[in-house]
């Protein structure tokens, strides 16, 4: 399965998902079904780091893409009051666990801790008060250092996220395992994006600027269009 099919099964997965935060009074897989998709496109985001030609221009791409996001979210709020206001913003997580590899990569590549460290801690820790917090950290630490492996990757990816998720989800409030594990934040359920990691094949797909940018255009779109959507249901 290359690059292309798994973004465009990920996209599925992301409007469902969606459609239950954004709308609401949707079915509880909608949501389960979107605990696979930040995964995979962190674990995209780092196989793009590695095959890119300009990684710079690669995290300057998905800054510009945050912006972008920011700005439109704000539009939609003044044009459409009564819309939610989409606080979603992945592009600010993906841009600062890019900035963070290319600091990691100087230290590993060059050993060039004066220039790679700096970049490697602030932007780490940038990245864990964004959006994907500590859960996104980890995976573009694991995905990075382990990429080569899969079956490392994979074994890796299940134990950390089992051992960090699971304790917090069952120590928060009252409620039985399922009610804390699977319908009150179900995000343990991210482990299964494992076999859509071991199904890909390492291949990019159609390669053309349709291809490169749908991806970037198709995350906010999707997003105001739930939004005003659910203006017009009220």
């Amino acid at each position: 399965m290359n690059a292309f099919i798994l973004k465009i099964i990920m996209a599925i997965l992301m409007v469902f998902d969606h459609v239950a935060s954004v709308i609401g009074n949707a079915p509880i897989w909608f949501t389960w079904l979107g605990r696979l998709v930040a995964p995979i496109f962190f674990y995209l985001v780092v196989e793009g780091f590695f095959h890119t030609s300009n990684r710079k221009k690669y995290a300057l791409r998905l800054y510009l893409w945050s912006i972008t996001m920011f700005a439109g979210s704000a539009l939609l709020s003044i044009l459409v009051p009564s819309a939610p206001y989409i606080k979603n913003n992945i592009f600010l997580s993906l841009a600062h666990g890019v900035t963070m590899l290319i600091g990691i990569d100087y230290i590993k590549t060059s050993k060039n801790y004066k220039k790679g460290l700096p970049l490697a801690i602030i932007f780490g820790v940038l990245g864990l008060i964004t959006e994907a917090s500590i859960l996104g950290v980890l995976m573009f630490l694991i995905f990075y250092f382990c990429r080569d492996k899969k079956i490392l990757l994979s074994t890796v990816y299940v134990l950390v996220f089992t051992l960090l998720i699971v304790p917090i989800s069952l120590n928060a409030g009252e409620g039985t395992v399922y009610e804390k594990l699977l319908l009150y934040d179900p995000q343990i359920l991210m482990i299964f994006a494992v076999p859509f990691i071991l199904l890909y094949n390492g291949e990019r797909g159609p390669n053309n600027k349709f291809t490169k940018y749908f991806f970037y255009v198709f995350y906010p779109l999707h997003l105001w269009i739930l939004a005003i959507i659910k203006a017009f249901m009220v």
